[in-house]
């Protein structure tokens, strides 16, 4: 399973198996990498990964469920996120990678704690990602401020 996991992100090949394309399941586990990173995966922090991909992607719920458990199962077998990050930097423009560097903060938000292991990957993948630390730091203050409001 390993091997045509790594076809299908190094080769963007189509794995009968799965019936996404590479960025929207490399998306996805970095969603759930960043809700795992504190230790716990807890329902809430998979019931807001489903919310936000079902709006992100447009997707039935059938079609979220299956895109979740894909990547969920390609998630626990990653040795790191740079094969997810990799994946994303060839296919997305600055714009879309803001778009899913929210996604993240609204995941790290999701339990109502930041911690600072969580500060540092979103850190972490927004130099994987080739962003900016201000644009991030942008994107938290307008998500603290909304939570707030």
């Amino acid at each position: 399973m390993f091997d045509k996991l790594k076809t299908f992100f190094d080769e963007k090949t189509e794995i009968s198996e799965l019936k996404f394309d590479s960025d929207k399941i490399a998306v996805v586990a970095l969603l759930i990498s960043t809700a795992k990173y504190d230790g716990s995966f807890d329902d809430s922090e998979k019931l807001e990964i489903q919310k936000l991909i079902e709006n992100y992607f447009s997707l039935s719920s059938q079609d979220t469920d299956d895109l979740l458990k894909a990547a969920e199962e390609i998630e626990n077998q990653a040795n790191d996120l740079q094969q997810f990050t990799r994946s994303l930097n060839e296919v997305l423009n600055e714009e879309e990678k803001l778009a899913i560097m929210e996604l993240v903060w609204k995941i790290v938000m999701a339990d109502g704690i930041i911690d600072s292991y969580e500060e540092n990957l979103v850190r972490r993948l927004s130099g994987l990602l080739y962003l900016q630390d201000k644009d991030i730091g942008n994107i938290k203050n307008k998500l603290t401020n909304d939570v707030h409001s």
